[in-house]
């Protein structure tokens, strides 16, 4: 008997960042950003002690910047900038560099910056392999976040809904949270992910099958409704008032669209902490690894699957 799963890969759009750094990607000058972050329809909000570059040390010399990242009061991690790797900047190019973000090629109080990296931008950068950046390897310890809440946009998009406008959950949490850093700000330490969701399908076929048609894609908006249901329900993030109870059950979603089997993997390298779980990605050029949690949903089931129990999603009897 054949079978037809597809399994959802969540990856980001643009690195997180913080509640703080909202007010910069709605201005005029970054609205090149902002066409690229209206391409997510599926989005989170999580927190974490302020994150922070601390000892700075830069060497003229070798055109390097190092930097330890402190995570609440603790020095997690460290890793080196290679400023001359980046095709950007010029030479001799304007540096600037506080506790919240490297700027790179800016002016001299570090606007219109060519090149911004903060204590998450630089995870996401290694992550994809950038050239310029060494070290930074503790992602485990920095990209460690409480999820909050968990949304999609229906009509509109991940930009226009949480960061142009006043999103009643972000605007909840921000109200509501308190600060995990001594003295920090909640908006220091709210962070903000936009996702886009690639899907890929697996169909097996036996050979009793002969008239099985070929394996098509569940729309992409039935695969956001359902990824915003299958999270929030099995997470349950504070902030998410309703829970969806009844999932997989469900109009909009991929429940009874002809699939045997469906799943969610983040295809990053983030931790998402709640009061019943802990959800862990992991980053693959290749998309499936052993080091991924996953969710998966078979009929009338729902499975949270640790990563090291992900193989059984491909184990048929």
């Amino acid at each position: 008997m054949g079978r037809k799963t597809q399994i959802n890969f969540l990856h980001t759009i643009f690195p997180p960042f913080t509640n703080r750094n909202v007010e910069l990607l709605v201005s005029k000058a970054n609205q090149h950003i902002a066409q690229h972050l209206r391409q997510s329809k599926f989005y989170m909000i999580a927190a974490r002690a302020q994150a922070s570059f601390v000892n700075q040390r830069i060497d003229l010399e070798n055109a390097t910047i190092s930097l330890d990242v402190q995570v609440g009061t603790e020095v997690v991690d460290t890793g080196v900038i290679h400023v001359s790797k980046f095709n950007e900047l010029q030479e001799n190019c304007t540096i600037k560099i506080t506790e919240e973000a490297v700027l790179l090629g800016g002016t001299k109080k570090g606007t219109h910056a060519k090149v911004w990296l903060t204590p998450d931008s630089v995870y996401w950068h290694v992550a994809r392999h950038s050239p310029y950046l060494e070290g930074f390897t503790r992602h485990d310890r920095v990209c460690n976040y409480d999820l909050l809440y968990v949304g999609i946009a229906k009509q509109q998009d991940s930009y226009q809904r949480l960061i142009k406008n006043a999103h009643h959950g972000r605007l909840r949490v921000l109200s509501e949270e308190h600060s995990r850093k001594p003295g920090a700000h909640p908006s220091d330490e709210i962070t903000l992910f936009l996702f886009d969701i690639e899907p890929f399908g697996i169909q097996t076929m036996s050979a009793e099958d002969d008239d099985y048609d070929f394996f098509r894609e569940a729309p992409p908006d039935k695969v956001v409704a359902d990824a915003e249901k299958a999270f929030v329900s099995l997470l349950d993030p504070h902030y998410n008032v309703t829970k969806f109870r009844n999932y997989p059950k469900g109009n909009d979603g991929l429940y009874g669209a002809g699939l045997n089997g469906y799943g969610y993997i983040i295809n990053e390298n983030f931790r998402f902490n709640t009061a019943t779980a802990l959800f862990k990605g992991f980053r693959s050029e290749a998309g499936f690894d052993n080091r991924q949690d996953s969710i998966y949903v078979e009929g009338d089931e729902v499975n949270l699957i640790l990563s090291n129990e992900i193989e059984s999603i491909f184990s048929y009897k």
